[in-house]
């Protein structure tokens, strides 16, 4: 049997490669697999040929007794050889592997969907969203589902610590699978986080191929990487095991960014549809978008328990008004449990009661939970940015190439994106100074994060940023490089036309051109970015920082911002600033071409 294995080339079928995770490294394989638990030769990792003859000796030699049989655990490899061998097909009835049956007839895979949960800044290792794969039986409900995840093994709560060892690979991933209402739970409610469902045209037969692929993969590490081998990445070898002429983990560029991954699924024609989960968070902001101020007021006293449903009649609210009314309050009584601000207790009577409320209502005149469905997350413009800009600034035309890795600004196009979310990694922009006919650099951004939550009468988020890299400013002996950490906390708030936000900010400055080298202030920031018709973004800001140690000044400014949105992959920005920087006053502005995929 091993023999025959080897003339047909097994090991050189694509799907073998597939199911081992081996990738090309020089003129040999390497599988990104990491733990030896997974390989059944000594040098499997590295040998696919030596990988099979272990294989098909352990698989259809003498039989093993126990749970770590490996029939049992290399379901997917067995179905696999014996269609390529000739032999009987594998009946996943006969009572040989308990576990395995058990597990089979639980999740009854019969379709899939892709998920991606939104990003959430608030969190490390959801600032760029996640993606999950269900498994969905014959059931209706979609949350009967199982979900299919890849994730770092970490309690890591400290995001700077999290960040450096997910980068350079110091955790360790597993696949796991769990039931998708629990997913929901934690996305929706604990997370804040919207959910988008995506249903693949596959067969219950490539269905089938995924499931008894992540079945091998249970228990079994690989070296996580933020940037590239993470969630979104690992994934796709359970779509290539389903149907391994995708070829999906050989297109990985850089960087993967989880709603690249759905982009990637798309273009190969396996989404179908797409369907919008909110979030609890989202669904309050909707909601009391349609209160007036005497709802409000009743709706945040049915919610403290301050007013029983049955007391609504005598408000003279009108059906529709008690309606509005009930069902705020009972999302803010939610919304206030996931927060742990209500004990279990309170909850249930609480939310009970308002629901017993709101049953003697009917359906009422208006469809109030339709609302407004927002631009699928992969129908957004592209993760990474090129720019190109012309502008004048101290009497002097100047020109600037910028390049962002990653992902989206405050200005940028919002279709897709989290509104009022920043987060922007690794960007840099080049100037020439024609003055000194040389290009220089006038910034790298090694992070820039901003998240403005906006609050309402039954939830206050804390909107927040933190910035740290390098830019060239005016400093009291000219203009030079300077190295700045920036943090800073607020609130936001949802206006007619956009987002209205006003935080207290620090900073620190470094450079050797500064009184002992350094400046640290505080001070305000304040702004509103409005969406203007279909296609413009407007950004208006003024911020002001008073150094009180180190280099005594401050700095301030008053910045608009325009940008004109073209199409997915082009817009056009015009930008004007008044600065001033230890004493020295400014003006510029600037035109901007962006080019995003």
């Amino acid at each position: 049997m091993q023999q025959r294995a080897v003339q047909l080339k097994l090991h050189e079928q694509r799907y073998w490669r597939v199911l081992l995770h081996y990738r090309k490294q020089g003129d040999g394989w390497e599988s990104q697999i990491d733990d030896p638990d997974f390989f059944i030769a000594l040098n499997g990792k590295t040998n696919p040929r030596d990988e099979l003859i272990a294989t098909v000796a352990a698989l259809f030699g003498e039989p093993t007794v126990g749970a770590e049989n490996p029939r049992c655990r290399y379901v997917a490899r067995r179905a696999w050889l014996r269609e390529q061998l000739g032999l009987p097909e594998w009946t996943t009835d006969a009572g040989e592997c308990p576990d395995f049956e058990q597990a089979l007839r639980w999740v009854d895979p019969q379709t899939a969907t892709l998920v991606f949960p939104g990003s959430y800044a608030n969190s490390p290792a959801s600032m760029f969203g996640h993606t999950l794969l269900n498994f969905n039986g014959p059931y209706q409900s979609k949350q009967l589902a199982h979900a299919a995840n890849y994730s770092a093994f970490t309690d890591e709560t400290n995001g700077f610590a999290y960040a450096i060892k997910g980068i350079t690979g110091s955790y360790p991933g597993y696949y796991s699978l769990l039931p998708y209402y629990d997913k929901i739970k934690e996305y929706n409610g604990l997370e804040r986080r919207d959910i988008w469902e995506y249903p693949l045209r596959l067969t219950p037969e490539e269905t089938r191929k995924m499931f008894l692929h992540l079945w091998e993969l249970r228990n079994i590490y690989s070296d996580y990487y933020f940037f590239d081998e993470n969630c979104s990445y690992n994934l796709l070898f359970l779509l290539e095991a389903a149907r391994p002429d995708l070829r999906l983990t050989e297109q990985r560029p850089l960087w993967v960014m989880p709603v690249d991954t759905v982009r990637l699924v798309d273009r190969h024609d396996l989404i179908a549809e797409a369907s919008y989960r909110p979030s609890v968070a989202t669904l309050l902001n909707r909601q009391t978008a349609g209160l007036d101020a005497r709802e409000t007021v009743i709706a945040q006293k049915l919610a403290g328990g301050e007013l029983r449903g049955r007391d609504l009649d005598a408000m003279g609210l009108g059906a529709e008004g008690e309606i509005r009314a009930l069902e705020v309050a009972a999302t803010a009584i939610e919304l206030k449990f996931i927060k742990k601000d209500l004990s279990l207790a309170d909850y249930r009577r609480r939310y009970l009661e308002i629901l017993k409320a709101r049953s003697t209502l009917g359906a009422g005149g208006a469809d109030r939970h339709s609302g407004q469905k927002p631009i699928r997350p992969d129908h957004g413009h592209g993760s990474s940015r090129l720019g190109l800009g012309l502008g004048y600034t101290e009497s002097r035309w100047v020109q600037e190439l910028s390049f962002r890795p990653v992902n989206h600004g405050l200005l940028d196009p919002e279709d897709g994106y989290l509104p009022g979310s920043q987060i922007e990694l690794g960007a840099f922009a080049l100037r020439f100074n024609e003055e000194k006919r040389q290009i220089q650099l006038k910034r790298f951004q090694l992070v820039d994060i901003v998240s403005l939550a906006p609050v309402n009468a039954f939830d206050a988020p804390v909107s927040w940023l933190v910035r740290a890299g390098l830019r060239r400013q005016t400093l009291p002996e000219g203009r030079h490089l300077v190295s700045y950490l920036g943090t800073g906390g607020g609130y936001a708030w949802q206006g007619r036309w956009g987002l209205g936000y006003l935080l207290l900010e620090t900073e620190g400055l470094y450079a050797r051109y500064l009184k002992n080298d350094f400046a640290i202030g505080g001070g305000a920031s304040a702004g509103y970015l409005a969406r203007l018709g279909a296609n413009w973004r407007m950004h208006a800001k003024v911020r002001q920082i008073r150094y009180l140690l180190g280099e005594r000044d401050w700095s301030g400014s008053v910045e608009l911002g325009l940008n004109l949105r073209i199409d997915r992959r082009n817009s056009l920005s015009a930008e004007v600033a008044r600065r001033v920087d230890f004493d020295s006053w400014a003006t510029e502005g600037m035109l901007f071409w962006y080019r995003y995929w």
